[in-house]
């Protein structure tokens, strides 16, 4: 192929990249919707997501072997075309046809499955890319591991473009629904480009397709052992690693893979605490360990060519992961505290950090947000990407011997990565962090890769005594970086600003939380390092769950959607004419934490945990919601800021109408009213919506909706109020303020003629597949949200 075709492939691979992160972020959140927002869904979709790339890695190196170079360039091409129409319509897929089905998907299993179907034809489809191209480009065996590799990094770094510019500008500009397009735009571009460049070679060529530089038969395992070479590497690889062959080198990138996954997912949950989640960490952090994955192959991929002894390159990169991975939490934790940026850092780590938001309030940004959002990737997990992306042009060069079989080499080392990928994210996501916590997962990722160190050790040129001292050495390294690696208490107590006496950690496979002992009497619950609120109850949260029962006539079913610090379902439950109290909270270890702290000191959450009517369940409450078929009287839903990840879920106008739908005739809704737009999205699902405001509480505001009138019957309040059960806990302050509130509290609404319009006005309300409110930074503040009040 000629310099300039070449040239718009690499172009093409990182539209291709570009789009499939895009795809991949946005598809993920739409599932979301009605799969839950928990890991166990998040590992679930994942996996499906990799199984197909490696299933259309592994029958594209068929495939491609199959159909030669100039074929291969036309299915790439065709390929691109389906995936480009896939986008099209993929988002009705994930949201409306998943809807239409969802009452008969009632366990884990059978939404993954569903989930996996639908992601199956793209992903194959995005798996086929690599075999396939580099079959069409490369016309020389040697260069295999360095085209490859600089084919992987380009891709690598539009994916990590897609990422970022689908995380902080696309969905939050556009919507889901958009966005998908404008990806699936970017295959239909990629597939026109591939077209041109092949119809103008096709003419350009004056024969037909060269002759492979290798006219040998298909490798078979005889073949494999008697190669007389590594991809063109001459006598500097001892013949024991010729010997070898591709097989082993699949077997170690496998169980790299599924170590690199695993790293994947601590990173998230460390660097996410750090940010104090909201909705661009995630895109934030996928994005730049896409960007120095795709680094770390650019920049060994002219290496390659040069290197004699790719084996020992790619095992001591693998090795290199493991120790560097270690490295970056112990200087955090442990070598940070001891340098003059330590009151500065502990006193972030104190702080809300972004979950507010990005801006101080007055205009001004954040200080330490460069720091922050870039510092604290960089040190988390920017060596350890960069060698696991260096790893790839190597072990690439390491199974390519023979164009004829190129595609199906490629494709199969592919293969056996993503199924480490899988593995490692399934084991990782389901098992080892609910049993040991991000710190033992930490290490036992770290030691597995002593795995590829040893190897190295023992392929090492020289004498026997060398080669133990390389494996001594490398065990020793690890051992000490292990050691040194801070317990899990340790860890999540520095990064929410404390002393390790003054924070009480759960940590499982949906969260980390902690309880932060404020030094005063005071302890706040944190999740992934954002504050839940905090004991002793303030009256506001208490009076979210308490007000709406004493308003209904007859609360007999009560639903929570998140228990907090237990305020609100608390206040639910108070009310002796209740049946059954229902609550459904999806970080597990808040359950533990919160029993913990009713033994300790809090009487209200001993009655809370000890009361017969309590139904309490793990999980999504969205999706609880979309299969119960109880009738409730009251739903609350725990505050929740619009800033946090997911919370679009349960500020949208279709969750709204979810809660409707499950209410019985006279059942209220009750909710922190966060922002204009969330009032006017209430409105949309219910005729009638009024306000509390709270003084107490810094004026804050909570709405309470219905599908009839709303009536405030203050005497019929009062009275219940009285007759609450003195054993339940409730505190003489607490009783006192909330007794204030119900004697003084006046239902306001502002009131304006006009109804929104959900066409034109449609920026004024949140959607599922437009949450406008939780991308705060891409929402216009020049729009007035105008109110309606019925």
């Amino acid at each position: 192929m000629r310099t300039w075709g070449r040239s718009v492939f690499f172009i093409v691979f990182a539209l291709t990249g570009f789009s499939a992160l895009v795809l991949q972020v946005v598809w993920q959140r739409v599932i979301s919707v009605h799969a839950g927002v928990d890991l166990v869904s998040f590992t679930t979709v994942v996996a499906a997501f990799l199984t197909g790339i490696g299933l259309g890695s592994l029958g594209g190196g068929w495939l491609a072997d199959r159909l030669g170079a100039r074929a291969s360039v036309l299915a790439f091409a065709a390929g691109n075309l389906a995936i480009g129409a896939f986008a099209w319509v993929s988002t009705w897929l994930f949201y409306d046809f998943y809807e239409q089905h969802a009452a008969s998907l009632t366990s884990p299993w059978a939404k993954f499955a569903f989930n996996f179907a639908l992601l199956l034809a793209p992903t194959i489809l995005m798996g086929l890319s690599l075999p396939l191209v580099a079959k069409g480009l490369v016309e020389r065996i040697a260069d295999a591991g360095s085209l490859v590799g600089r084919l992987y990094s380009v891709n690598t770094l539009g994916a990590a473009a897609g990422a970022a510019l689908a995380g902080w500008k696309l969905l939050g500009t556009y919507g889901f629904v958009t966005t998908t397009r404008i990806a699936g735009l970017a295959n239909v571009i990629a597939a026109g480009l591939v077209s041109v460049v092949y119809l103008l070679g096709r003419r350009a060529s004056s024969g037909d397709e060269p002759t492979p530089t290798s006219s040998a038969p298909e490798a078979g395992a005889g073949d494999e052992e008697s190669s007389p070479s590594v991809s063109g590497v001459g006598s500097a690889v001892p013949d024991r690693v010729v010997a070898l062959g591709a097989t082993p080198w699949y077997a170690v990138y496998g169980l790299t893979g599924a170590v690199a996954l695993g790293f994947e997912v601590v990173f998230f949950r460390m660097i996410d605490t750090i940010m104090r989640s909201n909705s661009y960490s995630f895109a934030h952090v996928l994005a730049l360990y896409l960007l120095f994955f795709g680094l770390g192959s650019a920049l060994a991929a002219p290496v390659v060519k040069r290197a004699s002894r790719p084996d020992q390159w790619f095992l001591w990169l693998q090795f290199a992961v493991g120790v560097t991975a270690l490295v970056g939490p112990i200087v955090l934790t442990k070598v940070l505290p001891h340098t003059p940026w330590a009151a500065d850092l502990k006193s972030y780590f104190r702080s809300e950090g972004f979950e507010a938001g990005f801006d101080r309030g007055d205009g001004t940004a954040r200080s330490e947000f460069l720091p922050v959002f870039f510092g604290a990737p960089l040190l988390i997990m920017a060596l350890p990407v960069l060698a696991m992306g260096a790893s790839f042009p190597f072990v690439q060069a390491l199974v390519s011997e023979r164009l004829d079989v190129l595609g199906r080499r490629t494709g199969q080392l592919m293969f056996a990565n993503v199924v480490g990928n899988v593995f490692g994210t399934l084991v990782v996501g389901f098992v080892v962090i609910d049993r040991i916590g991000t710190s033992g997962t930490y290490r036992v990722l770290g030691l597995a890769l002593l795995v590829p160190a040893l190897a190295a050790a023992w392929l090492a040129r020289g004498s026997t005594r060398r080669r133990i001292f390389l494996g001594v050495g490398a065990v020793l390294v690890m051992a000490v970086f292990v050691r040194f690696f801070p317990s899990n208490p340790f860890l999540y107590a520095s990064l929410n600003g404390v002393e390790l006496g003054q924070f009480r950690l759960a940590e499982d496979r949906t969260c980390s939380n902690g309880l932060r002992d404020q030094g005063d009497g005071h302890e706040e619950m944190m999740v992934n390092g954002s504050n839940q609120n905090g004991y002793p109850f303030d009256d506001f949260h208490l009076l979210i769950g308490l007000t709406p029962t004493l308003m209904h006539p007859d609360p007999q079913q009560v639903m929570a959607l998140g228990l907090g610090i237990g305020a609100t379902p608390y206040g639910l439950s108070l009310d002796q004419r209740v049946d059954a109290v229902h609550a459904v909270e999806i970080c597990g270890p808040e359950v533990p934490l919160l029993q913990d702290l009713g033994v300790r000191r809090s009487p209200e959450l001993r009655s809370f945990f000890a009361d017969p009517r309590l139904d309490l369940r793990v999980g999504d409450g969205r999706d609880y919601l979309l299969r119960t078929e109880d009738e409730l009287d009251v739903v609350v839903i725990d505050t929740l800021r619009q800033q946090a990840g997911y919370s679009g879920n349960v500020y949208s106008k279709e969750f709204y109408e979810l809660v409707r739908d499950r209410l019985a005739p006279d059942g209220l809704l009750a909710e922190w009213l966060p922002t204009p737009r969330t009032l006017n999205t209430a409105l949309e699902a219910f005729p009638y919506v009024t306000m509390f405001k709270v003084a107490s509480y810094h004026d804050s505001v909570f709405l309470v909706a219905s599908k009839q009138p709303i009536t405030f019957d203050r005497a019929a309040v009062l009275e219940r109020f009285a007759a609450l059960d003195p054993a339940k806990g409730l505190s003489p302050e607490v009783a006192a303020s909330a007794r204030t509130f119900l004697e003084t509290a006046e239902p306001v609404c502002p009131i304006t003629p006009e109804r929104i319009d959900p066409v034109t006005d449609e920026n004024l309300i949140n959607r599922d597949l437009f949450p406008r409110d939780e991308y705060f930074l891409n929402n216009d503040p020049a729009v007035l949200a105008r109110y309606r009040c019925a």
